[in-house]
């Protein structure tokens, strides 16, 4: 009988941090439906105005790093951020 052993992460539901990641998709999920939103009226994507118009509109303050956006991120406005969780839920 062959010993199989366990050599990968297993993200099931016994998973500490499951929660964790699946708040991380839905965010990256609801940052997507915004730039579909965004990009409506424009032919090229510009993360810097993406991050002002998501912080203006939505009081979402991204973290960047080297001109990538993160998963990591900052409410500063509530009210604007409820209007963007019932909107992209």
């Amino acid at each position: 009988m062959t010993n199989i052993t366990k050599s990968f992460q297993d993200y099931d539901d016994d998973d500490p941090n499951i929660s964790f990641r699946k708040n991380r998709w839905k965010y990256w999920n609801q940052l997507r439906l915004e730039k579909i939103e965004f990009m409506e009226n424009k032919s090229e994507f510009d993360w810097t105005i993406f991050t002002e118009y998501i912080q203006a509109k939505y009081g979402i303050k991204m973290n960047i790093i080297n001109g990538t956006i993160t998963d990591n991120y900052q409410i500063v406005d509530e009210q604007k951020y409820l209007v963007f969780l019932l909107k992209f839920q």
